[in-house]
């Protein structure tokens, strides 16, 4: 290691020429992937997660298939990777008040005559909360255009969904007002996730202590950048009343006996079968977008009453700025890889030439090959090194002045290509998207989570891997090195 420090600061030019060129790489890859990441970010602010999805319908369009039966199909069928699935119903819970009980009446039914007042009019709502069942909320729009953030806790998860996990989200202002922190549990009314309302206030009135409601545990608490009380008709419309579960705790709701046996009978009054949990949107993602009129046959062999519809998810993501910037900048990372191996493969071959006779002498002398290209790789090794450190400082400033900068340039090419093409998720993005970037972009420890440490990580394995193929190149050129003729003898 001493020899090798001692030849870096010998041989000054060739160590500087060795370090400029391993520290333009190195940094253009952190700066490439930087870019890159900025684009995918900024791109799914408009467009979302469901890009490269298909939506599942009938052939009017309208929901028809169960949560249960896409989940089987997708843990059955190779050529999809994963659902995606939303469901919303306006519903109660025992032990949480709403906000706007007592501001917001409705008229009263007229079978719920027996338990008011002659002459009451208006009355409060029973179902006060919009239920909002997922697989994860990373496919809902608040989420991913930076209008829900959280402040305790977390969202609803994929893996949650997987687990049946009975975790509830509610929003800051809902806990405060009853008292709720993460952990507490909460009752949720089976019968108004099924039900109309008018069919729900008379079984929650004449049943109630009859049966028992289903618990979720809050495991999530957010607050909604957009105060929308003023407009909202109804307590289930206010923003804060939203409430998130997932997707796959409702068959077990479903399947209450006393609900099945007293709230749900057609008219008849015989009892229905179970109820079915079909979501008013469910996706497949899937492997190959190409396969999916082969899915679309293969499912509509199986002979359900209505033929199912595959139709590929539209968002113009392909017109999407941000999206071409970061193809040309993924092809240009490929390309600096490449190039930068080459080059500094060949510089550190004509490094070699030029120290020949040094590298003959110490194998004439008795030093063994391998050590000798071991001490030569250590000084490329150091100076590699000092180049990606050097190249790690000046991205942390890189990024402190230019993330917000390049992400504002991105959101406005996105705002003009979306006005221009008039899309419908153009409506999705309010001033809330690109506050909450902003202040993401203005904390430093975002930045390096979400930016500098993955640039480095990338940096480091593309440096591991160029430094691996140099070793083999020094080895094998001190390997066919003829010691006594590179001194001025003979073999």
């Amino acid at each position: 290691m001493r020899y090798a420090l001692r030849n870096i600061l010998r041989l000054k030019t060739r160590s500087f020429l060795t370090f400029s060129i391993a520290f333009a790489i190195l940094f253009l890859s952190m700066f490439g992937i930087l870019t890159v990441r900025l684009c995918e970010d900024n791109r799914k602010r408009f467009f979302g997660p469901l890009d490269g999805s298909v939506h599942v319908t009938n052939e009017s369009y309208e929901p028809f298939f169960t949560y249960e039966a896409a989940e089987y199909l997708s843990q059955n069928a190779e050529s999809i990777a994963k659902i995606a699935a939303a469901m919303e119903r306006k519903v109660s819970f025992w032990d949480i008040t709403y906000l706007g009980k007592g501001e917001y009446l409705r008229e009263r039914f007229d079978s719920e005559r027996v338990y008011y007042p002659p002459g009451t009019q208006k009355v409060e709502y029973h179902e006060g909360f919009s239920l909002c069942a997922v697989t994860s909320m990373d496919i809902l729009p608040e989420v991913y255009s930076g209008v829900l953030e959280m402040t305790e806790g977390t969202v609803i998860t994929e893996k949650n969904n997987e687990a049946g996990a009975n975790k509830i989200v509610i929003s800051s202002v809902v806990a405060e007002k009853n008292g709720l922190k993460l952990g507490d549990r909460v009752k949720l009314d089976p019968f108004s996730v099924f039900e109309e309302e008018e069919a729900a206030v008379s079984a929650y009135l004449g049943f109630s202590s009859e049966y028992v409601p289903y618990e979720y545990i809050i495991g999530g608490i957010y607050e909604n950048r957009e105060d929308n009380s003023l407009s909202a008709s109804t307590p289930s419309e206010i923003n804060e009343n939203k409430v998130y579960i997932p997707i796959s705790t409702l068959p077990a709701l479903s399947r209450d006996p006393y609900l099945l046996a007293y709230g749900l009978r057609n008219e008849n009054g015989d009892c229905f079968e179970i109820p079915s949990v079909i979501p008013d949107k469910l996706y497949f993602y899937m492997e190959n977008m190409s396969d999916i009129k082969i899915l679309e046959e293969k499912i509509n062999e199986i002979g359900f009453s209505e033929n199912i519809l595959l139709s590929p998810y539209l968002s113009d993501a392909a017109s999407s700025p941000s999206a071409r910037l970061s193809e040309i900048i993924t092809l240009l990372l490929v390309g600096v890889s490449v190039l930068g191996f080459l080059i500094f493969a060949l510089s550190s071959l004509f490094n070699m030439k030029a120290r020949h006779r040094e590298l003959a002498v110490l194998t004439a002398l008795g030093q063994k090959r391998n050590r000798v290209a071991l001490s030569f790789f250590a000084e490329i090794c150091i100076l590699t090194f000092l180049a990606f450190v050097c190249g790690i400082f000046l991205l942390m400033g890189a990024v402190a002045l230019l993330a917000l900068p390049i992400s504002n340039y991105l959101y406005e090419a996105e705002f003009s290509a979306k006005i221009t093409h008039e899309s419908a998720d153009f409506f999705l993005l309010g001033n809330g998207a690109q506050s909450a970037t902003i202040e993401k972009l203005e904390d430093f420890s975002f930045l390096f989570i979400r930016y500098i440490l993955p640039s480095a990580v990338f940096s480091a394995l593309a440096a591991v891997l160029i430094l691996l193929l140099i070793f083999g190149i020094v080895f094998i050129y001190i390997s066919k090195i003829n010691a006594l003729s590179g001194v001025g003898g003979k073999e």
